[in-house]
């Protein structure tokens, strides 16, 4: 039954990101999601976000899986997390500047409250999102231990240097809350 409840989150937040193909042309600007503070009170800007570099992924956390069993075509009927979506592709730089800047959060608590799909940062094509997958009053986990999901899914779910496929994994600590890097 639980593996039921996850797939249905991956589906859904990977149905939000699709859900907005028809935008416009991505936007070389971050945007928070709601309730999360601006670049300007972080005193950050977007080329500092740039020049911050990956987010180390402790080993404890690492799945120890290649790609290609993580690609959902290529793998068993059953899903499972973390997962990469060959279906959905976005710009890897637009990721990961959203993955640094929910890294500079530190430990502010990073939420999903109520809905079931939250969108935690906008940049350049691609969102991260966060699912309350036991749909409990709410769910959260420091920032930092999101921005390891995310920076995982970005390791893992890379297609070259540019782009990469849309991917989920839990927050490191947290399996309630399924963070995902979908395009927009």
């Amino acid at each position: 039954m639980a593996k039921f409840s996850i797939i249905s989150a991956v589906v859904a937040l990977l149905a939000v990101g699709a859900s907005a193909a028809a935008a416009p042309a991505p936007v070389d600007e971050l945007i928070p999601g709601p309730g999360m503070p601006s670049l300007e009170s972080l005193g950050l800007t977007r080329k500092d976000l740039v020049e911050m570099g990956r987010v180390k992924i402790p080993e404890s956390y690492n799945a120890h899986r290649t790609r290609s069993a993580l690609l959902s075509g290529k793998r068993a009927e059953i899903a499972s997390i973390p997962t990469c979506e060959d279906n959905y592709k976005l710009p890897k730089a637009g990721a990961q500047v959203c993955i640094n800047y929910i890294k500079a959060l530190g430990s502010k608590s990073c939420a999903v409250s109520g809905g079931f799909v939250q969108q935690m940062c906008f940049d350049n094509g691609a969102a991260i999102m966060g699912a309350n997958i036991k749909n409990l009053p709410s769910v959260a986990s420091a920032c930092s231990d999101v921005a390891i999901a995310a920076q995982w899914v970005y390791d893992n779910c890379g297609i070259d240097g540019t782009d990469m496929n849309a991917g989920a994994h839990f927050a490191q600590g947290n399996g309630d809350l399924l963070i995902s890097i979908v395009p927009t």
